[in-house]
């Protein structure tokens, strides 16, 4: 019985110090934080120039592992034990730094999906500035760890077994617009993300916590993706006054200017805009021969895809369109050069 009392003994140690052993062995495993360019190219001038400045980051330096409640039921011929630890991801978990990462991933969308360029210029009253305060940036998963031991008259054994859950994000960013000393708006960005985790059991440890750091990361950078989408469409809407048109095949971007300076517009959502005075020349595309009734595709920022719908009026080089919307049926008024003609479907 004295083997049998030792084994246990061990087994009850393993399960007490699971959280600092899941933490060195977390540290062996990092991943490189990517960000998927998907969003449709859009078709406008690109005279602006913004300065980005991050000035907070509160990213942990490295992983951390802290123990949950568990369970232990210690019975004669049959022992479980049950370890729950959670994990926060922290930049040592991730090959590259996170800040360049962010200003770098928002430059780029600023070239895919926005209308300005992100200039490192010295700061000045002739361009845009953005600063940006990541004020929040938490991810975090369950891990859990399982060990029985059984005991027969004759014989005994034990088995242990690992698995891990999704991983959960949250991310807060406060933007300030500026150009020179004037504040245009400032917002704050929320996101929340459920990144789930597919290989939530394996026989094999070692691959287990690769893939659940590496699962981590893919949370924080879709996450952090959502988050940069919706500070480019908060800036153009600001420099541009409206939805910029998407890139249709291989035609070449606008080469109207669109006016800097402007006067104050109403507050949208509790931000402040500035209001463009000059008109954008129209584009001369495919869609200038549309009816009413035709059928058209158009981008939604805020569904981040591209919409099916149906010309319902014709008003010059507005066209209101009629298209569905989780179940509902919806009019949306946009720009002739915004939508493009289609079948139908």
């Amino acid at each position: 019985m004295r083997p049998i009392a030792v084994a246990l003994f061990a087994l009850l140690l393993v399960s007490c110090s699971g959280s600092k052993m899941l933490q060195s062995s977390l540290r062996k495993y990092n991943s490189s934080i990517g960000y998927l360019h998907d969003c449709p190219k859009s078709n406008c001038s690109r005279t602006n120039q913004v300065q980005v400045i991050l000035t907070k980051s509160p990213l942990d330096t490295i992983t951390t592992v802290s123990k949950l409640n568990g369970l232990v039921l210690p019975f004669l011929v049959f022992n479980y034990f049950e370890t729950n630890m959670k994990v926060k991801l922290g930049q040592s978990s991730i090959q590259e730094s996170y800040d360049t990462f962010f200003t770098s991933s928002l430059a780029d969308e600023s070239k895919r999906s926005g209308c300005f360029n992100v200039t490192n210029d010295v700061r000045n009253d002739s361009i845009y500035t953005l600063e940006l305060s990541i004020d929040t940036c938490y991810t975090v998963s369950k891990y859990r760890k399982t060990t029985a031991f059984y005991m027969l008259v004759f014989a005994y054994g034990w088995s242990v077994s690992e698995s891990g859950s999704p991983a959960q994000t949250k991310l807060q960013v406060t933007a300030k617009f500026r150009k020179g000393n004037k504040l245009i708006y400032e917002k704050q960005y929320v996101v929340n993300h459920n990144q789930p985790f597919i290989n939530s059991r394996t026989a094999n440890s070692n691959n287990l916590r690769s893939d659940f750091s590496t699962n981590m990361v893919e949370g924080l950078s879709l996450s952090t993706k959502e988050c940069i989408e919706k500070i480019v469409a908060d800036i153009n809407l600001t420099l541009y006054g409206s939805v910029p048109p998407i890139m249709q095949g291989n035609e070449e971007p606008l080469s109207s200017n669109i006016n800097q300076e402007g006067n104050q517009a109403s507050v949208n959502n509790g931000q402040t805009f500035e209001n463009n005075q000059d008109t954008i020349p129209p584009v001369k595309t495919k869609n200038d021969q549309l009816n009413i009734g035709d059928h058209v595709t158009f981008y939604n920022f805020n569904l981040n895809s591209t919409v099916k719908g149906v010309v319902k009026e014709l008003k010059g080089e507005t066209i209101v369109v009629e298209y569905e919307s989780f179940g509902k049926m919806k009019t949306v008024e946009k720009n002739r050069t915004d939508i493009k003609k289609s079948i139908a479907f």
